[in-house]
């Protein structure tokens, strides 16, 4: 269930460990997620290590394939959100720059500068554009599935990059982003606006609804707000735990293939 409405930011970081445990109930449906991203995790891993590299592991079809199987298994093949055949899908992930999608492979939550300031010394290119590019490439209907939107982009990024990238849907995480109050949705690292974050103003509000209209609000800038409120969520964990660290904060979930932030906000804000 998402969190409650005009939920302050600051409180979702003591939610955390009852959400995820919720979350890992033995029977429910979502405990059945977690055997699936696990699978894919292990295969991810596996498929990188085998290629040399993550653009080489799309390259060689295998990721399409394990991809579109987790996403299928996330009902990601059902009502408005049809996947695209197979071959459309690998074209889609093959048109993303390999140079580009290898450098992103290796930047994880929490940043220690905002993605607008990391630089890719190789292509005199940001964080904040290159994701920018990707989402927009991904969120293109016909590219991941036949509709596109915000929740392809968003998954199909994680994905791609599940200690970065935040999962964003229309009945669960994308509610409970919006149910922050606007007042305290802001970025982390102490910055003064969600412009050091992103790197240009944001085009309308920071979390817009994910159903009716307000669907179409999400774009590549919101989903970048996204990711940065996972990091905020993760450093106000830290600041009222006495900041254990890194490792604590992946304890709350011992749950094989949670490797980063991004998995555990998912369930936190499911």
């Amino acid at each position: 269930m998402p969190i409650p409405k005009d939920t302050q930011l600051a409180t979702i970081q003591g939610m955390l460990a009852a959400k995820i445990s919720e979350y890992n109930s033995p029977g429910t449906y979502t405990e059945g997620y977690n055997h699936n991203y696990n699978r894919y995790i292990a295969g991810r891993a596996a498929g990188i290590s085998a290629a040399g590299s993550l653009a080489g592991w799309i390259a060689s079809g295998e990721a399409a394939s394990s991809i579109r199987a987790l996403l299928k298994s996330f009902g990601m093949n059902a009502r408005n959100s049809e996947l695209v055949p197979i071959h459309a899908f690998q074209g889609g992930l093959e048109a993303i720059n390999p140079e580009i999608i290898n450098w992103i492979c290796g930047i994880s939550l929490p940043l220690d500068m905002p993605p607008q300031a990391l630089m890719n010394p190789a292509a005199g290119t940001t964080l904040s554009t290159e994701l920018a590019c990707i989402y927009k490439a991904l969120a293109t209907p016909g590219s991941i599935t036949i509709s596109g939107g915000y929740v392809a982009a968003s998954k199909a990024i994680h994905c791609l990059f599940p200690e970065l990238a935040p999962m964003i849907d229309g009945q669960h995480t994308g509610i409970s982003y919006y149910n922050i109050d606007r007042a305290t949705y802001t970025p982390p690292l102490c910055l003064d606006s969600w412009e050091g974050w992103v790197g240009a103003p944001i085009d309308g509000v920071p979390n817009p609804s994910p159903r009716g209209a307000g669907r179409k609000s999400w774009g590549w800038q919101q989903f970048m707000a996204a990711m940065g409120i996972s990091q905020h969520i993760y450093e106000l964990w830290q600041a009222a735990n006495g900041n254990p660290g890194y490792s604590a904060f992946l304890a709350l979930d011992p749950t094989p293939g949670t490797t980063g932030i991004p998995r555990i906000l998912d369930k936190g804000l499911w």
